[in-house]
This record gives C-alpha cells, sequence and structure tokens, in this order.
C-alpha cells in the first residue's frame, strides 16, 4: 500500500486539493526528518572525539541547533548564548561540568528535534493513508447487500406494499368519542380543549399558504436535511456549502414559494426515489431515499412548519390536562417539577420547537440527532435523563412507600415507521382540522414511488412514512400522541416516549396494567403492534416480599441500553449482551484498511459502549461507575485478548506492520492519546472520563432521600414549637399553610404526606438526584494551566476542533495532568508538531466523515 499517493486517480476537486495539500505538509515533514538525521549523525561522529573541550562541543551543537531550527530556534533554545561563552572562556574559576551540562541541554534540545521529526513524519504518513484510502466521490457508491440487509428489504416490502384492512369507521367513533375523553370527566371541558386546537389548525392551513419563505427557513430546513441521516457524506458537504452561498439559498426560497403555490400539483418525480440499506453500528439496516436537494428541502420545510405549529397546539392541550394537578402542589415542589420535565422534555419530544431552534454548522457535530429526529434536546441525553429518572423514582418509592412495590414497563412497536396505516393518519390529521388541500398533499407524501436498483420497476408505497423526513416524524408523533393522550386521561399515567419507544412507572400496579390494556386497545385499532420481544415489565418489591408478577404485563426483562432493570431496583450490566457487540468489533478491527480508521472505529465502539452504559448521574453513584471499570475493563481484555487488554501494544504492532521503515522504539504512550490538532492520534482513554467521574463521587457529600424523614421530624418539630408561641404571642404568618380551616395545626401524618406536593427540601434532593455526576478535575499546577491555553488556544483556530472538543475541557485537562510530562519528556517541549504543518483541512474532513458500517 502507498501511504503518499493521494492524486493518481480522478476525485473531487476539494479532495484533490486538500491531497495535494496534505502531500505538501507530508514532504515538509519528510525533508525535515532527513535533515535532522544527517545533522544528528554528523553531530555525533565528532562529539566522540576525545580531544573536542566542553567549550568546542557547545560551539558545535549551537551551530546545528542554528542550522535545524533558523532564527526562531535560535531565539527560543540559544538565548544569552554568546554571553555564557564569553563568561566561561574568560572565568578562571570554573569548572568543564558547567559547560558540559549546557552541551547536554542543547544535545537534549537536538534529539528532541529528532524524535519530534520522526513522530511528524509517521504522523503525516499516517493521515496521508487515510485520505488516499477514501472512495473516489465522483464514483456512484455501490450498495453491497448480506443476508441481513436482503431479509430487511424483503420484510419491508411485504410491510409498505401492501394496504392494511382496518375499520376506519372504528377509528372515526374512537376520535370523537374517546380521544380526550376520559371515564372520570365528562364535562366537555375536554372536547373544548380539543376544539380550539382544530379552530387553530383551520386557521394555520390557510395562513401557511399565504406565508413566504425566507432564506432563514431555508437554511433551516437544509440543516434539517444534513442533520436527518439520508445523506451520504458527498452530499452531505456538498448541501453545508450550499448553505452558505447566499445567491443559492435565495433562489431555493424562491422556488419553495413557487412550488408552495402548486401546492395542489405537486407529486414525486415521475422517475420515483432510490431506496438504500444503510447499517448502523448496533447492526440495524433503515431504507433511506435519495431525493434531490429541491424535493428535500421543500419537504423538510414544509415538515417543520407543520410540526412547529402541533408542538405548540398540543402543548396548550398538555397544560389543560395538568392544570389540576398543578393547582395541588407548590412551585417548588417534586411534584410540580415531574410536571415541567415532562412538558418541556418528553412530551412529543420529537418535534422542533421553533422559539428554541438554533442555526449553523455547529449542528453538525452531533449528525445523528439533529432537527428531523429530536430537535430541541439532544435525544442521547435526553434519554439518559430518563434512565436517572427511573432511577430517581424508584429510589423515592423505596424511601417513601417501603411496604408497596413499584412497577416499571418498557415497550416498543413492531416495524412502527413502515406499518403507520395512510388512512389512519389522514383522518387523524382531517380531526385536528387540516384543510381538504393540504390532506391531498400529505395523501400524495405517503404514497411514494420506489425502486431499489437502476431499472427495477416502480412501486408505490401502500403504508408507513418515508424515514429521516420532518413531515413523518410529525405523522410519527401525531399517531403516538393520541395513543398518550388516552392514556393519560384514563390513568394519569404519562408516557416518557421516544418516538416508538415509552417507558412508564407508577407504584399503583392496577393503573399500569390499565395504562398497557389501553395501549394495546389502541394500537390494535389502528393497525400497529407491539413487538412482544423488546416488551418488558419489573415489578421493583418491598423486601419482605420475594415474588409477584402481573400476568397482564409484558413478561420479558426491562432494558435501558446495555442494562437489564433488576427487581432490586438496580439497573446491571449483563456481559453477555454486549459479547456481539465485542465478536464484531474485534473482526472490524482487524480488517481497518488504515490506522485512522482502526482508530476512530475504536474510539466509536467505546462511546457507543459509554452512552449505552449510562453516563453517571448521582442517583447512580459509585455502584454504577465501578460496574462500568470493571466492565471497559473486560471489554479490553475480550477484544485485545493476546495483549491482556491493551491496546496500544495492537496499535504498535499496526503501525510497525504498515510503516516499518518509520518505527522507532517503544512509542511515546502519550502521543496515541493526545489531541489530533497537536499531532497525536486521538485515541480515546476512557479511564480518563471513568474514574475523573468515580471519584467525583467518591468526594462529593450528598443528601439522599433516606435522610430525608429524620429531617421531617426535624421540620415538623419546628412547627410545633412555633405553633405551641403563636398561641400566646402574636401568630407567625408561616404557619398557615400548616393549619386547618379551624385553625389547628396539621397531623404529622398529614405533614409527610405533602412531600411531593409541598415540601422543598424534598424536592431539592430529587433535582440534585437527577443531576449529571460532574467530572472531577485533577490538582494543576501552573505549568499544568500554561500547557492547556496553550493547547485551547491552537484548537481555537480550527472549527472542528472547536466542536470535536465542545463541552470536554476536563479530559483536556486528565490529558495534560496525565501525559504532559511524557510529552515533554520525549520531545523536549509541548508543541512538538509545528502549527503550520498541521493538516486542518483533512483533520475536519476525518471528524465530518461517518463510519461506513455497511462494509464488512
Amino acid at each position: 500500500m502507498s501511504s503518499t499517493d493521494t492524486t493518481d486517480r480522478s476525485i473531487a476537486p476539494d479532495r484533490e486539493a486538500l491531497s495535494l495539500m496534505t502531500k505538501l505538509k507530508l514532504d515538509r515533514f519528510k525533508l525535515r526528518k532527513i535533515k535532522f538525521v544527517e545533522e544528528y549523525t554528523q553531530i555525533m561522529a565528532r562529539i566522540n572525539d576525545s580531544t573536542m573541550s566542553s567549550f568546542d562541543k557547545v560551539q558545535l551543537v549551537s551551530k546545528s541547533i542554528e542550522n535545524l531550527f533558523g532564527e526562531d530556534g535560535k531565539t527560543r533554545y540559544l538565548k544569552n548564548l554568546e554571553t555564557i561563552l564569553t563568561i566561561s572562556k574568560a572565568n578562571t574559576s570554573t569548572t568543564n561540568d558547567f559547560l558540559e551540562n549546557f552541551f547536554q541541554n542543547l544535545m537534549k534540545t537536538i534529539e528532541g528535534g529528532k524524535r519530534r521529526s520522526e513522530y511528524n513524519y509517521l504522523f503525516g504518513l499516517i493521515m496521508s493513508q487515510w485520505l488516499s484510502n477514501q472512495q473516489d466521490e465522483f464514483t456512484p457508491i455501490e450498495v453491497t447487500s448480506n443476508d441481513e440487509s436482503l431479509l430487511t428489504n424483503e420484510q419491508l416490502k411485504v410491510i409498505i406494499f401492501n394496504k392494511p384492512q382496518l375499520d376506519l369507521d372504528k377509528w372515526r367513533y374512537f376520535l370523537e368519542n374517546n380521544l380526550l375523553s376520559s371515564s372520570v370527566d365528562k364535562n366537555l371541558k375536554s372536547k373544548k380543549a380539543f376544539e380550539k386546537l382544530k379552530l387553530a389548525t383551520e386557521k394555520f392551513s390557510k395562513s401557511l399558504l399565504m406565508e413566504k419563505v425566507s432564506s432563514a427557513d431555508v437554511q433551516r430546513a437544509i440543516d434539517g436535511v444534513i442533520n436527518g441521516g439520508s445523506l451520504d457524506d458527498y452530499r452531505k458537504r456538498l448541501l453545508m456549502k450550499m448553505r452558505l452561498e447566499k445567491n443559492t439559498v435565495d433562489e431555493f426560497a424562491s422556488s419553495l414559494n413557487l412550488m408552495i403555490a402548486d401546492l395542489a400539483e405537486w407529486n414525486w418525480p415521475i422517475e420515483g426515489v432510490r431506496g438504500v440499506f444503510r447499517r448502523n453500528l448496533v447492526g440495524k439496516y433503515r431504507c433511506y431515499y435519495e431525493e434531490n436537494f429541491l424535493t428535500a428541502i421543500f419537504l423538510e420545510h414544509i415538515g417543520l412548519k407543520w410540526s412547529y405549529h402541533f408542538k405548540e397546539e398540543l402543548e396548550l392541550i398538555f397544560d389543560f390536562l395538568t392544570e389540576k394537578i398543578q393547582k395541588n402542589c407548590s412551585s417548588n415542589s417534586i411534584q410540580d417539577e415531574r410536571i415541567n420535565m415532562q412538558k418541556n422534555e418528553y412530551w412529543m419530544s420529537a418535534l422542533p420547537d421553533e422559539s428554541h431552534l438554533e442555526f449553523g454548522m455547529a449542528s453538525y457535530a452531533n449528525v445523528d440527532s439533529g432537527i428531523a429526529s429530536y430537535a430541541n434536546i439532544d435525544s442521547v441525553d435526553l434519554k439518559a435523563k430518563l434512565l436517572y429518572l427511573i432511577n430517581v423514582e424508584i429510589q423515592l418509592h423505596q424511601v417513601l412507600h417501603p411496604d408497596t412495590s413499584f412497577t416499571v414497563v418498557s415497550a416498543d412497536l413492531e416495524w412502527f415507521g413502515p406499518s403507520i396505516p395512510h388512512e389512519i393518519i389522514l383522518i387523524f390529521l382531517e380531526f385536528c382540522g387540516v384543510s381538504q388541500i393540504w390532506l391531498n398533499f400529505f395523501d400524495r407524501f405517503l404514497k411514494q414511488p420506489i425502486y431499489y436498483k437502476p431499472g427495477e420497476s416502480i412501486r408505490q408505497r401502500q403504508r408507513g412514512v418515508p424515514i429521516a423526513h420532518s413531515i413523518s416524524f410529525l405523522f410519527s408523533e401525531l399517531m403516538l400522541s393520541g395513543m398518550d393522550l388516552y392514556v393519560y386521561q384514563n390513568t394519569s399515567i404519562f408516557n416518557y416516549r421516544f418516538h416508538d419507544d415509552f417507558w412508564f412507572f407508577d407504584s399503583q400496579s392496577d393503573k399500569i396494567t390499565q395504562a398497557w390494556s389501553l395501549m394495546n386497545e389502541y394500537a390494535q385499532i389502528t393497525g400497529l403492534k407491539f413487538n412482544e420481544e423488546k416488551c418488558g415489565s419489573v415489578q421493583i418489591l418491598p423486601s419482605n416480599i420475594t415474588n409477584q408478577t402481573d400476568t397482564l404485563l409484558p413478561h420479558r426483562n426491562v432494558k435501558w441500553g446495555l442494562l437489564t432493570l433488576q427487581s432490586t431496583g438496580r439497573f446491571v450490566i449483563q456481559r453477555e449482551t454486549i459479547i456481539p457487540f465485542l465478536d464484531e468489533m474485534k473482526v472490524r478491527l482487524t480488517n481497518a484498511l488504515t490506522i485512522i480508521e482502526w482508530i476512530n472505529l475504536y474510539n466509536q465502539y467505546i462511546a457507543f459502549f459509554m452512552r449505552n452504559f449510562g453516563k453517571c448521574a448521582n442517583i447512580l453513584g459509585t455502584y454504577h461507575t465501578k460496574q462500568m471499570i470493571e466492565t471497559f475493563q473486560f471489554i479490553h481484555q475480550y477484544v485485545f485478548s493476546e495483549t491482556n487488554g491493551n491496546v496500544l501494544t495492537i496499535l504498535m504492532n499496526c503501525i510497525a506492520k504498515q510503516f516499518p521503515d518509520c518505527m522507532m522504539n517503544e512509542l511515546c504512550e502519550a502521543w496515541f492519546y493526545w489531541p489530533i490538532i497537536h499531532g497525536g492520534l486521538n485515541l480515546k482513554n476512557i479511564y480518563l472520563d471513568l474514574y475523573s467521574i468515580h471519584n467525583q463521587l467518591l468526594n462529593k457529600k450528598m443528601t439522599t432521600f433516606n435522610q430525608l424523614p429524620e429531617r421531617d421530624t426535624e421540620k415538623y418539630a419546628e412547627i410545633m414549637e412555633k405553633y405551641e408561641r403563636g398561641k400566646i404571642h402574636r401568630k407567625d404568618k408561616s404557619l398557615k399553610k400548616y393549619l386547618h380551616d379551624d385553625e389547628t395545626l396539621i397531623s404529622f401524618d398529614e405533614f409527610i404526606q405533602r412531600r411531593e406536593t409541598r415540601i422543598s427540601y424534598w424536592n431539592d434532593v430529587y433535582k440534585e438526584m437527577l443531576n449529571i455526576t460532574p467530572s472531577l478535575s485533577p490538582i494543576m499546577t501552573d505549568h499544568h494551566e500554561d500547557h492547556i491555553q496553550f493547547l485551547q488556544k491552537t484548537m481555537t483556530k480550527i472549527s472542528s476542533a472547536k466542536r470535536y472538543y465542545a463541552g470536554t475541557n476536563y479530559y483536556l485537562k486528565w490529558l495534560v495532568y496525565f501525559y504532559s510530562q511524557q510529552i515533554e519528556s520525549t520531545f523536549n517541549q509541548l508543541d512538538f508538531i509545528d502549527p503550520e504543518n498541521v493538516p486542518v483541512g483533512l483533520i475536519s474532513l476525518m471528524q465530518t466523515t461517518k463510519i461506513n458500517w455497511n462494509k464488512e
């Protein structure tokens, strides 16, 4: 494999320019290395002459430094040299030790420079190797098929090209008589709230046809398309460039205005849309559709506008539903915190909120979430918070109701997106007040013409929504919001839902069972089906009860990521569940073509495991960090069994095999972990992350729910004392909330019944337990702080680096704390690569290029 030949084939112009610039910098690394080796060899040959004095040695090496480092080197390494030599020569009271020591320091400068040239040349080769192995973007992507993708394709075709047989009259009856009409509240207030939504939707249907598309609208839609996951890297970069060109954006805006004016005539391109299957890290195949940019941006704009409308209107519905609850609790209570969390974070979470959207290229850092999926809050963080919330609610329950069980249910719909019946969603939209011109448009959108291979006949979709469309997410959310509303109205059970993944929990098992029954009823009416393999329930049992099951609830395990909830209330990592990922990780690392690909794969898998073990929050405590540390040790020992888990030895062997002429002695450990923008390889050291959190938890003194009952006793004693004093002296107004109407004091039992609705210190602990545990920063010396400032200053010059290291200051601090001494000792200075020679464009490209998981 040639590591430097990057321009011997036809490639995209931007890649060609990048290749030439990278080669230019690589050539400089090579020449510098040759120069250092030659100079060093000459020096070593001459200084071995026993007749040469220390004074002559210093002069010889200083001239070499001037030759190797130029004027900048002279200023940096030879400052005051002439003065030192002059005084030393004249001084009759000196020894050779002084000059010999000065000579040794100068030799360290030469040796450090030589090592820097060797590492920088190897760094350049590794960078160039990655670029030379990137696919020619002018060549159409060849989508390979395997048994798994073919099976997914066949299953998908069976669903989307067959129209389901449903009782649509039953669905209409349900919408008119059951939605927003509970068995308790029959006073028509619920229906009045929904009537307001219908009127607002009828008005919006008209206004959107008249509204002019702005350049900001186009940029927002382009952001959605880019973040939606449907584009390959090449088309994504093209669209990112188009987004920055004002004339292009304005042209899109005028075109979209024309398309909306002719909405009644819009349809998919007559040649159809090609479906392409792509695999993700966990092995799932999804079918994405290669639309032209104009169609994609137009549909994204329409979907976003309608999403803003329904998000706002359905939030008003939720306000109505929770009005009574909020009136019966104080503003600083657990119950109030729950309601606000449900509304602001989990209610209709897949729909974007126009008032909170931010634009700009920074959003591309997390291309797997974004506008089209979880718009306002990062989906990973939101799902992680649910893990913390379940743990908090379990531990709160165990303190408040130690003698009763607590039930947790998780559920998932089978082939949800492809299974949505078109007639069901169109009737729902009509029920919400969407006008006929829009209903006709949405019907044409749903009847997407599809083919999978060139020359294949086009077939029209009869069921399901196209993936990665804001309109599709809107339709999905509207359908499932009906289920959420139906359950909440009748049981007060809130569904913490991410798209089609459901989580709900409560101490009243009968309500949980009723909620599950209503969900299945709704699914049956709408032609949906729960995936039995992914539906589970767990009852967290009191210590005096050994076994208790509800035969009506799903019986499989409750899983969050790679964690399984036990009946004790603990989430544990079951190692057998991660073995398939580890086996695939070993194969992919073995088959990696380049060093950078190897490192990217390793980092992606480590991030995947970290994400699916759940980043630690205060509620999880050291129990969770301990099991994560032990599991990552197991992962390394399993994947790198031949080196007893040492990833660096494996990587060194890979480098030695691919670049045998560039290998020195054992490579510096710090170099592998050092930031790539500073000349390192950017390998992730997960243990710096884990121990920074673990040690924080060890050092942090937190109040837990277990400590609060004692505080209740103390607080009630204070209240009673105030009350008794008030009988004699002027009454204390702060006591009013603790008195009955007849001004008698509430009992202690009545006081503790308010723990979730009135007592603020219970809510303080509730919120504190939900907080993500901050990483503990190391104790930094002034020297360390100088290093940090130097590294950060360089990173601010590169936008991709700013995104990459955003929010990871603590990790950079640990890198400096742990490895800066080794960097300095190896290279004689921290800045071991010239910033002018860092291939910034290439690094930016690497950080925005996704791994092709389709490749076996």
